[in-house]
């Protein structure tokens, strides 16, 4: 038998297993307890990093404040009635100045067994994008302040991961202004090596981590580009693809023609990670997920999901709990019209391929949150509902209860 045909025989085979362990009773609609994590003082929350920050089984939140102009960054308790989060300033400012960023992470940084943050220090996203950008972490418990690097000006979007497998967290990050996409290394806690720094003219917003060649190194994909990981300690050429030009098509008119959600994930347990796409602006209403080619330089197969403008929300998990994996997509409101700025749920039919929709609310979400809050074991939704929203929530999912 060809290398061929066992390939496809293997496909096959994850494609039944998957139905096999996957509900195929009609799709009903999911029902989630609303609560207010902070009712009254969530302004320009655009960065923010769920985790267990004080190991007590809750999902906690890091935040960086009034990120627009630069604020403090600290993180939320999450209370055992799951509501009125406890406030905990890590820092007013940072060293040099605020903090301020698209997006944040937080992980085991030095492999002590709890959670540190990133600490981006800016003047704010609306005040001068261009300004550098420096990374600190924070080290948990006392939140003292380590250095990381300097970006060239404001960071769009942030990922910790363990890059190339050797025990230790690295650092990708997108930066819009300079269109251009870093990887630091982690040697050590105290001592990170740049190994990434390329310009794509088309970068801008949109970027999540995962496998997509089978090769067990993590990759890096921004603004529906490719960055294929060398392996090793990452110094190799790190080969950039366009996975469709659809999402980062036009060079120069408008940078909402090159803004896009990224989320990755191995939904047909083939241990290739797919990749779904949305656009975070009005431009494209596509919501999507993509098969990567056998041949690296081969084409990707699209699969469309549904249709959501200015779908700056895009998380993929198991929401219903029948074994597949769904999609929550999210309207920015503040960019569209408030009366029909849709939080929706596709809901996946068993085949990856056909999906029901879900409308949860009209009233908008920007960059919300898929997390088990209370350890459960279903997810949740940590819904923002735009730009300059006053309060965080999340809504409890009931599928359990139902």
């Amino acid at each position: 038998m060809t290398k061929q045909r066992v390939a496809a025989w293997i496909l096959l085979l994850s494609a039944v297993l998957l139905v096999t362990r996957c509900s195929v009773e009609s799709k009903k609609e999911l029902s989630f307890e609303r609560k207010f994590l902070v009712a009254d003082s969530a302004e320009w929350w655009w960065a923010r990093s769920h985790a267990d920050v004080n190991g007590d089984g809750l999902l906690d939140f890091f935040v960086v404040h009034n990120n627009a102009h630069g604020g403090w960054l600290g993180w939320y308790e999450t209370t055992p009635d799951l509501a009125n989060s406890i406030k905990h300033v890590i820092a007013e400012t940072g060293p040099g100045g605020d903090f301020a960023c698209g997006d944040l992470a937080s992980g085991d940084i030095d492999n002590d067994g709890d959670i540190d943050v990133l600490g981006p220090v800016h003047t704010g996203e609306w005040d001068d994008g261009s300004e550098p950008t420096k990374m600190v972490w924070y080290e948990n418990p006392n939140w003292e302040a380590h250095y990381i690097g300097v970006f060239p000006n404001f960071v769009k979007d942030v990922d910790l991961v363990d890059l190339n497998k050797d025990g230790k967290l690295d650092l990708a990050a997108t930066c819009h202004v300079s269109n251009r996409v870093h990887v630091y290394r982690q040697d050590a806690p105290e001592s990170w090596i740049k190994v990434l720094d390329q310009y794509v003219k088309p970068i801008h917003e949109g970027q999540h981590v995962g496998d997509l060649d089978g090769d067990d190194d993590i990759d890096v994909v921004s603004t529906a580009f490719w960055f294929e990981n060398p392996g090793g300690d990452m110094t190799g050429e790190w080969t950039v693809r366009n996975i469709d030009p659809f999402w980062n098509s036009d060079s120069g008119t408008t940078w909402k023609h090159n803004a896009t959600k990224i989320f990755c994930v191995d939904i047909d347990a083939d241990n290739v990670d797919e990749v779904f796409i949305s656009c975070s602006e009005l431009f494209r209403d596509r919501v999507a997920w993509y098969d990567p080619p056998q041949d690296r330089d081969g084409e990707w197969t699209k699969h469309l999901v549904g249709t959501n403008e200015y779908a700056h929300t895009l998380q993929v998990a198991d929401i219903d709990l029948d074994g597949d994996y769904d999609v929550l997509s999210g309207n920015n409101r503040h960019q569209g019209d408030p009366d029909t700025s849709p939080l929706k749920l596709f809901l996946n039919e068993c085949d990856n391929l056909r999906w029901t929709e879900q409308v949860l609310t009209n009233e908008g979400a920007y960059n919300s949150y898929l997390g088990d809050i209370e350890g459960d074991g279903d997810v949740d939704i940590f819904r923002y509902e735009g730009h300059e929203a006053k309060a965080y929530e999340v809504w409890i999912n009931q599928v359990k209860n139902e």
